[in-house]
């Protein structure tokens, strides 16, 4: 039985470097990704300093993040 070669080494930040060879493949017919985008209008904008202030210049684009904090 062949051995498989070590992976090289981990950088130190982020994901290891992906091995050489072929990868895995989707099953014939199989999409990769489909993108779902919403029709947009042009609607009210936030004021330039708001805009600033808020990252986004449109108010339906503006989600503040309220998640968890971790430690």
């Amino acid at each position: 039985m062949d051995q498989a070669k070590p992976l090289p080494p981990r950088p130190p930040f982020g994901y290891p470097p992906i091995p050489p060879g072929p990868g895995p493949e989707c099953p014939p017919g199989m999409e990769l990704a489909q993108a779902y985008v919403p029709w947009q209008t042009f609607g009210r904008t936030f004021s330039p300093q708001e805009a600033l202030q808020k990252g986004t210049l449109f108010p339906e684009l503006y989600r503040p993040y309220g998640g968890v904090h971790y430690r």
